[in-house]
């Protein structure tokens, strides 16, 4: 397909006259196609850039905000539906199972410059309990029939009605919500009302589990799933037995939807060159979109199951380069680099299965490497690695790890590929084969070895 940005002209107008005389299907490809900034200003081309915006994928909207920056893309995130900003906000919020008094802030603040519009869609689509949460948060909230203040407490109250008076936990949370609350009071006083009962009687760690609970409702939607389930794409799988396990004649895949797949996870592809030469010679566009809609299932999947507190850009593209490795070494293994051979597994079996091949495949060196910890020589003390030589030692211990991996040069990396596999396998086989002589032929072990150290 054409590129389109090519022909856009230089000057501003002539470039919206332009975008705005081609179809709303290749305005919408364009903008798909393009990234960060290039894509704010295609989209901004467009006399109707809400109707685009709103037709994107909700995570392509959130990389495009933390591309851009937050506070270049207001104009974007004010036209966003309601679904798009929930989706940034509940990847932005949460740290884990909490949430970050400092990024509900920052988001409030954005939401308010976003104009009262924007937050009046809020109020009235938000989940009550996700904004009753957000003002548990930084407000103390007492009636008029209530108990008296403390001292320090008074320093100003706030109210909106001469009944609920509310005292804010920190100085900044006053000058970012005392406008949501006025635009609250204006648009729904009872649920006003209903919000500052629920600040008063609430327990806040009973509020934040039921938020998380929703937030992780939410999220299951887009195809994150609970860590758990998450972290069946690391489970070990025979990969003798592969064969038995072809694909059953295909449905619609569980939680699959009519939705755009977003692009972000493809621009990965040339992370494994075999899988992107194969990947290129599919062109049943039904087989194209099977694989879009599994490798973005499986780089959800993937982001769930890694320690990541906080979805940032660098942290995505690191695991969704993890998943196209794996992929890329699983294809290799089962496949023996057989181009034919690997186009029938991509055909006949999901992409998760193939993942785990690739995982499988580096399980297969750590079980071989914890067996040769346990031979004679070394007598499964892994201080005894020390003597091995620095390439052997680091290759022995990056393989080791929970999820194996392959030191270069000090530095921890993916395996990438079949050769990362035989490169290390090689490696193994011959600490194996000199130990063995050295215990077995030679009589030298590691005691003897630290007893002369000691010597000398």
């Amino acid at each position: 397909m054409t590129d389109l940005h090519s022909f856009l002209p230089e000057d501003p107008k002539e470039a919206k006259r332009f975008f705005n005389t081609i179809p709303t299907e290749q305005q919408f490809n364009m903008i798909l196609n393009s990234r960060g900034r290039e894509r704010i200003r295609t989209l901004f081309l467009s006399e109707h850039p809400g109707e685009l915006i709103q037709r994107l994928p909700e995570l392509e909207v959130y990389l495009t905000v933390k591309e851009v920056g937050e506070k270049d893309c207001l104009d974007l995130i004010s036209l966003t539906t309601p679904e798009q900003f929930q989706y940034l906000l509940d990847l932005e919020l949460w740290k884990k199972d909490a949430l970050s008094p400092e990024k509900i802030l920052y988001w409030m603040e954005l939401l308010l410059e976003s104009g009262e519009e924007r937050v009046t869609q809020f109020i009235r689509t938000s989940d009550p309990e996700f904004i009753g949460l957000l003002l548990k948060k930084f407000l103390k909230v007492m009636t008029a029939d209530g108990e008296p203040m403390e001292a320090s407490d008074r320093i100003p109250p706030f109210t909106l009605d001469q009944y609920y008076f509310i005292h804010f936990r920190q100085k900044e949370a006053r000058s970012v919500f005392i406008p949501f609350l006025q635009i609250l009071y204006r648009i729904d006083e009872e649920g006003y009302r209903r919000l500052m009962e629920a600040v008063i009687v609430e327990l806040e760690s009973e509020m934040e589990e039921i938020g998380y609970r929703l937030r992780n409702a939410r999220m299951a939607d887009y195809g994150f799933p609970d860590f758990e389930e998450a972290l069946e794409i690391y489970r070990f799988v025979d990969l003798d037995s592969l064969s038995l396990e072809k694909r059953a004649i295909r449905g619609r895949m569980p939680g699959e939807t009519e939705k755009i797949t977003p692009p972000f996870y493809l621009t990965f592809h040339g992370e494994g060159s075999f899988l992107s030469a194969l990947l290129s010679k599919i062109d049943d566009p039904q087989e194209q979109n099977r694989i879009r809609m599994e490798l973005a299932v499986l780089s959800n999947k993937a982001m769930m199951a890694e320690p990541i507190d906080l979805f940032e850009i660098d942290e995505m593209k690191r695991v969704t380069q993890k998943v196209f490795h794996y992929l890329n070494l699983g294809l290799q293994y089962v496949s023996g680099e057989d181009e034919v051979g690997a186009l029938e597994v991509l055909h006949d079996f999901p992409l998760q299965k193939i993942f785990q091949c690739g995982v499988g495949a580096t399980l297969l060196l750590k079980k071989k490497a914890e067996s040769i910890l346990r031979e004679p020589w070394f007598s499964g003390d892994r201080g005894n690695l020390v003597f091995l030589d620095p390439p052997h030692l680091e290759k022995f211990e990056g393989v080791l790890r929970k999820r194996p991996v392959l030191y270069r040069n000090g530095t921890a990396e993916d395996f990438k590929s079949l050769q990362d596999f035989r490169e290390t396998k090689n490696i193994l086989e011959r600490v194996e084969a000199v130990t063995r002589f050295l215990g077995e032929s030679l009589h030298v072990h590691p005691k003897l070895l630290k007893e002369r150290d000691q010597e000398i």
